[in-house]
This record gives C-alpha cells, structure tokens and sequence, in this order.
C-alpha cells in the first residue's frame, strides 16, 4: 500500500522525537534502531510499511476514544 507524502512525514516526526536509544521489535521482522525505522519508512519497504500502519492505528484509536476507553477497562 502506498500512502501519502503527508502521512510518511507525520510518522516520520512522530518517530523523530524518540530517544536516540529507542528500538522497537516487529513480529518476525526482526528489532530495530529509530535510525532504521527512519529509513524503512522512507523506502516504503515492507517493515516501514508496517510501522506507517501501526502508527496510523493507534492515532485512530487515540482520535476515536478507543485508546482511552481501553485503558478506563483495565
């Protein structure tokens, strides 16, 4: 799926503003330092693709109220 230069730029910076010492592990992709999911994202491969959708649902679920309803359950 290709998605917009808007989006990648919003992901981009939302990415940006972490710790330099951040990393993030994706299901059978592997782990994965800020630096490189920064570049995955740019090349729209298949682990930047799937960061863009992970990010993209959980500003969903921020906007929608379902974050806020699911931590209100707990």
């Amino acid at each position: 799926m290709k998605y917009s230069k808007d989006v990648k730029e919003l992901i981009t910076e939302r990415i940006s503003v972490m710790p330099s010492n951040f990393k993030l592990s994706i299901g059978n992709y592997g782990t994965f330092s800020k630096e490189q999911l920064l570049q995955s994202i740019q090349d729209e491969d298949k682990v930047g693709l799937e960061v863009i959708r992970m990010q993209l649902n959980f500003i969903n679920a921020l906007t929608s109220g379902r974050f806020t309803d699911a931590l209100n359950n707990e």
